[in-house]
C-alpha cells in the first residue's frame, strides 16, 4: 500500500491550508538563505572602504538593513508555516482518525471476528502517533532540507564551479546511506507496530476478563503470557534503536566531513582571490547550515518509515470493503406495521463450517416464536439474519407488508434496523448512567416512557433504591449490575423503541423463577394493549416461557427438526414431547435435557 499517496489525498483535501504552508516555509527558507549572502556582502563593503579609506556610511546600514528585514520575513514566515503546518496535520489526524471510527461502526460482525479488540484500538490511537508526528512537523523539515540544500547549491554554482562539483560529489553518499538504513528499519518498524498491537490486545483482553482471570486463578498464567509479549516488545524495540544508534552518528560523521572538506576547499579558493573574504565567511556560514537539514533529514526517513509501518495497518483496515456492510437505501420500511418473516431455503457458513442448512420458515405478524437447540444448533445465527448482522450464503430471507414481498438486503438498512430490537444474552451496556444506557439514541424521552418499561422489566423498585436514581452510573460494561439487573436493564431498552420485531437471545436466562415470570406477565400485557402487533422471536431454554408462546422452532445441526404449536407437537412431535415430559417435575432449564433427548434420538 502506497502510504504517501494516501496521505496526499488527506493533504489535498485541504489545499488552502497546504499552499500557506508551502509559501511561508519558502519565503521563510528564501529569507534565511539571503542572510548569509547578505552579511558576506556587507563585510565585503566594510573591508573595501577600510582599504580605501572612504567608509561608506550608507552602504553598510543599507545591508545590515536588509539583513534585519531578512531575519523579520523569516522570523514571521517560520511562525505561519509551523503554525499552519501544525493546524493541518492535526485536522489530517483529526479525519483519519474519524475514518477509522465510521469504518469501525460500519463493519458487519465478521471483521470483528477476525480482528482483535486491543488491536483494533492500537490502531486508532498509538498507530497514528508517528502520522501525526510526520504530518505535524516532518513535512515542514522535508521542504525546509529541500528548499536549504537546492538553495546552497544553486549559491555556490553562482559563486564557485568548484565547490558545487564537489558538494555534489559527496552529497549521493548521504542519500544512499540514508536509502540503506531506512530500508532495515521498515520491515522492523512495522513488526514493531504489529507486536504492539498484540500486546495491547493482551492487557485489553485481561481488563475486559479480570473477572474471568480471577474466578480461574489464572493470574500467574496471564501474567506470564503479558511478560513473554512484552519481553518480545522490547527486544525489538532495543534491536531497532540500536540500528538507530549507528545510523545517526553515520549520518553526523559523513556531514561533519563534507563541512570539512568544503571549509578547506572555500579556503584554498579565498586563497586563490577566486572568492571575497565576505563571501568565504558567508560559505562558511552555508556549509554549517548544511549540517542541521541533514541531521532532520536523516531523522525524517526514520519517521517516515514508522509512518509507513502504522500507516499500512490503519489504511489496511480503512480501504478493505470486504467487511463493510452494504447500507442499501432501498425500500423504507413503515415503522407502525410488522411484517411477514420468510426464510427461503436459508443457509448460512463460517468459513467453510457449515452453521445452517436450507432453512424454510415463516414468522407470521404478531406471532410469538420460541426457538430451541442444543449448543451449536444456529440458534443464535439464525435470528442474527433476520436485523443483517450477518447475510445468508444461499436463500434469502424475505418480510411481506401488505402482500408484497421484499428481499430484506433490499430494504433501506437503518430504517429495518430500527424495526428489530435485540436483546442478547449478555446484554452490553456503556459505562454510563442507567438512563443514558435507557434512552441511549433517542434523545428526548417522557420519563413516565421509562418508568412503564422499569415496572414491566421488574427494574422500578431497585432503580428508585439507588442514591442517584436514574443518574446512578453503571459502571464499564455494567459492572456494577448483577446478570439479571444487565439484562433487564437491555431489555427495557429495547421496549423503549417500541420495535415491531423484538428478538430476545436467551434474554432472561439470568433472571429467577419469580422475577421471570412477572417480566412474562407484564410483557404479555404491554403486547396486548399496544397499538400496533410486534413479533416476538425467543432463543429461550426456559419452560415457562414455552408456555406463552404460538409456535415453537426446534433446531439441530442448522435444521428444522420440528416444529408446531405447543399443542400439535405434543400430539405429533417425537423430541418435544419427551422434552416435556421429563420437564413436567418442575426443573426449569431445559438445555441439556434437550441436548441429552437428541443425542439419544441419533444413537
Amino acid at each position: 500500500m502506497n502510504v504517501l499517496k494516501q496521505l496526499l489525498s488527506y493533504l489535498l483535501t485541504r489545499k488552502s491550508l497546504a499552499l500557506l504552508v508551502l509559501v511561508s516555509i519558502s519565503i521563510s527558507q528564501v529569507a534565511e538563505l539571503a542572510i548569509p549572502l547578505l552579511i558576506g556582502i556587507t563585510i565585503d563593503n566594510i573591508l573595501k572602504s577600510l582599504e580605501t579609506g572612504n567608509f561608506e556610511t550608507s552602504l553598510v546600514l543599507s545591508g545590515v538593513f536588509l539583513i534585519v528585514i531578512a531575519s523579520l520575513i523569516r522570523g514571521i514566515m517560520h511562525f505561519v508555516g509551523r503554525y499552519s503546518g501544525y493546524l493541518q496535520g492535526e485536522a489530517i489526524i483529526r479525519e483519519i482518525r474519524s475514518d477509522l471510527f465510521v469504518k469501525y461502526e460500519t463493519s458487519n460482525l465478521k471483521f470483528f471476528d477476525r480482528h482483535r479488540t486491543g488491536d483494533l484500538m492500537s490502531r486508532a490511537t498509538t498507530d497514528l502517533e508517528p502520522i501525526g508526528e510526520f504530518l505535524v512537523w516532518g513535512e515542514r523539515i522535508l521542504l525546509q532540507a529541500f528548499l536549504t540544500y537546492t538553495g546552497i547549491y544553486l549559491i555556490l554554482l553562482s559563486i564557485d564551479v568548484t565547490l558545487f562539483l564537489l558538494i555534489a560529489v559527496v552529497t549521493p553518499s548521504l542519500i544512499l546511506l540514508s536509502y540503506g538504513i531506512s530500508r532495515i528499519l521498515g520491515p522492523l518498524f512495522f513488526e514493531l507496530r504489529e507486536k504492539y498491537g498484540e500486546l495491547t490486545a493482551v492487557i485489553t483482553e485481561n481488563i475486559s476478563g479480570a473477572q474471568i482471570v480471577r474466578a480461574f486463578h489464572a493470574e500467574e498464567r496471564e501474567k506470564q503470557k503479558f511478560d513473554q509479549h512484552n519481553q518480545g516488545y522490547m527486544e525489538l524495540r532495543a534491536y531497532a534503536f540500536k540500528i538507530r544508534s549507528i545510523f545517526l552518528p553515520s549520518i553526523v560523521l559523513v556531514v561533519n566531513l563534507l563541512v570539512t572538506i568544503l571549509i578547506y576547499a572555500g579556503g584554498v579558493a579565498a586563497i586563490e582571490e577566486r572568492i571575497s573574504t565576505g563571501i568565504l565567511i558567508s560559505l562558511f556560514t552555508y556549509f554549517t547550515m548544511l549540517a542541521l537539514p541533514t541531521r532532520f533529514l536523516a531523522f525524517s526517513l526514520i519517521t517516515y518509515q514508522r509512518v509507513v509501518a502504522a500507516g499500512n495497518r490503519v489504511f489496511s483496515l480503512i480501504e478493505d470493503t470486504s467487511f463493510t456492510e452494504k447500507e442499501m437505501v432501498g425500500y423504507a420500511v413503515p415503522l407502525s406495521e410488522t411484517p411477514h418473516i420468510l426464510f427461503d431455503r436459508v443457509s448460512f457458513k463460517y468459513s467453510d463450517r457449515t452453521i445452517l442448512s436450507n432453512i424454510s420458515l415463516t414468522i407470521k405478524s404478531g406471532e410469538k416464536v420460541a426457538i430451541l437447540g442444543s449448543t451449536g444448533s444456529g440458534k443464535s445465527t439464525l435470528i442474527s439474519l433476520i436485523p443483517r448482522f450477518q447475510d445468508v450464503t444461499s436463500g434469502q430471507v424475505l418480510v411481506e407488508y401488505n402482500g408484497n414481498s421484499h428481499n430484506i438486503a433490499d430494504l433501506d438498512l437503518s430504517t429495518w434496523r430500527k424495526c428489530v430490537g435485540f436483546v442478547h444474552q449478555e446484554p452490553f451496556l456503556f459505562g454510563r448512567t442507567i438512563a443514558e444506557n435507557l434512552i441511549f439514541e433517542l434523545g428526548d424521552i417522557d420519563t413516565k416512557e421509562i418508568e412503564q418499561v422499569l415496572k414491566i422489566t421488574q427494574l422500578a423498585e431497585f432503580v428508585k433504591s439507588l442514591p442517584d436514581g436514574l443518574n446512578t452510573l453503571v459502571g464499564e460494561r455494567g459492572v456494577t449490575l448483577s446478570g439479571g439487573q444487565k439484562q433487564r436493564l437491555a431489555i427495557a431498552r429495547m421496549l423503549l423503541r417500541k420495535n415491531p420485531i423484538m428478538v430476545l437471545d436467551d434474554a432472561t436466562s439470568s433472571l429467577d423463577i419469580y422475577t421471570e415470570a412477572q417480566f412474562l406477565k407484564a410483557f404479555d400485557k404491554m403486547l396486548k394493549t399496544s397499538s400496533i402487533k410486534h413479533t416476538v422471536i425467543f432463543i429461550t431454554q426456559r419452560l415457562s416461557t414455552l408456555k406463552n408462546v404460538d409456535r415453537i422452532v426446534i433446531l439441530n445441526r442448522g435444521q428444522i427438526i420440528e416444529e408446531g404449536t405447543h399443542d400439535e407437537l405434543i400430539k405429533t412431535g417425537e423430541i418435544y414431547p419427551l422434552l416435556w415430559k421429563t420437564q413436567e417435575s418442575g426443573q426449569i432449564d431445559v438445555k441439556l435435557t434437550l441436548e441429552k433427548i437428541i443425542k439419544e434420538r441419533e444413537e
